[in-house]
């Protein structure tokens, strides 16, 4: 079954696990240089930070957009990810946050062209020629596809394997606590427009950690 994307923006946080008051620290939230959701209670509607949204009982669309550059690759992309069942926006995501549609790409791990095979998961996946961009993408759908069905259609975890591998995601039975996996995961979601469920929320809770600095200034935050 063909990965569907919901279009409604359905945001809530779930539940505050803190252990002191939160009056006078309410909460917003902004996107950060990676595309990353941050949660904090510096800034206000008000402020003059230009990258601060809205409070967090209103969060709206995340304004990331996939790269013109996809369009140089639209066949092949509409191509694979049709017999591979997979959403068109979600491989244009993957491409983008893997390659930037560069498919000459290499990185320090060794992995290659626009979505970033490592040269065993080619081989595996039948890519002789990896800097080819057909072979590239035809390759990396068919592995996507596979950690779909693999992880029963969670799509979370599908994307958190595909940046980190099979083993460690059945691992840790989820999306690994590695910031490069959990941003990876967040930023491809977003640029393919893919929304957390107000369900998925509900049964995933926020973080928000409490920091007292020297001055006594109280940060609440979802980052460590």
């Amino acid at each position: 079954m063909k990965y569907g994307i919901s279009k409604t923006p359905v945001f809530m946080l779930a539940m505050l696990c803190l252990g002191v008051s939160t009056a006078g620290n309410e909460l917003y939230s902004y996107i950060d240089g990676n595309g990353t959701k941050v949660y904090s209670n510096i800034g206000s509607r008000n402020s003059a930070r230009p990258d601060i949204e809205t409070p967090i009982e209103s969060l709206g669309i995340d304004s990331a957009q996939i790269s013109p550059e996809a369009a140089y690759y639209e066949d092949l992309i509409s191509q694979y990810s049709s017999r591979h069942e997979i959403s068109e926006d979600l491989v244009k995501a993957v491409i983008q946050v893997e390659s930037n549609y560069d498919p000459f790409a290499v990185s320090i791990k060794n992995c290659k062209g626009l979505m970033q095979l490592h040269p065993d998961t080619a081989r595996r996946f039948g890519v002789k020629d990896i800097f080819n961009p057909e072979e590239n993408i035809a390759g990396g759908t068919k592995y996507l596809g596979f950690l779909m069905d693999h992880f029963d259609q969670n799509l979370d975890f599908a994307l958190a394997a595909y940046n980190s591998g099979e083993n460690t995601v059945k691992r840790y039975n989820g999306i690994p606590p590695y910031p490069e996996t959990v941003r990876y995961v967040q930023k491809v979601k977003s640029l393919a427009g893919i929304q957390d469920s107000e369900k998925d929320l509900r049964e995933r809770p926020v973080r928000i950690n409490r920091v007292v600095d020297s001055s006594g200034n109280v940060t609440l935050t979802n980052f460590d």
